[in-house]
């Protein structure tokens, strides 16, 4: 024999309102943690060791050959330069790729282009090493090095 359902005004409000907030927690954990999830997000997370940032942040693009294939997750100092997490999607990262730091825009956005080399895939575990990357040439740098390029001119010769 079916069993006759109740309308909610004759159910109790309190697991009625429990169950309606656990809901509401589970699709704003999934919504705040959606870029983790298989189908929608996902992709494999890499490092690699640049020696300086070059203002790069976190959510700037990762290129290979132009195309976007991911975006830089976080950077932090360690052993004296700056890894770099990023994550790819659809692309092979090979365990002699290498990795620079380019600009982006006029205005100075960054990205970091992958040059994807190597037989096998590279480890997750692995990083890109300092051999293998560059960071771009500083505007700030070059004005300096101009002064003290200028500084050197013998002007009486």
């Amino acid at each position: 024999m079916a069993r006759e359902s109740r309308p909610f005004r004759d159910r109790n409000p309190v697991t009625i309102g429990a169950i309606s907030l656990a809901v509401i927690a589970a699709l704003v954990f999934v919504a705040f943690n959606a870029q983790s999830l298989p189908l929608i997000g996902g992709g494999t997370v890499y490092r690699a060791q640049f020696s300086e940032a070059a203002g790069l942040q976190p959510d700037d693009p990762v290129r290979v050959a132009g195309v976007k294939v991911g975006k830089v997750e976080s950077l932090a100092l360690e052993d004296g330069a700056v890894t770099v997490e990023f994550r790819v999607k659809d692309a092979f990262v090979g365990d002699r790729s290498e990795a620079a730091i380019k600009i982006e825009t006029v205005l100075g956005a960054k990205y970091v282009a992958l040059v994807p080399r190597g037989e096998s895939e590279l480890d997750p575990d692995d990083r890109i090493p300092l051999e293998r990357t560059a960071s771009p040439y500083d505007v700030v740098e070059a004005f300096a090095d101009l002064s003290s390029t200028i500084e050197d001119i013998d002007t009486a010769q």
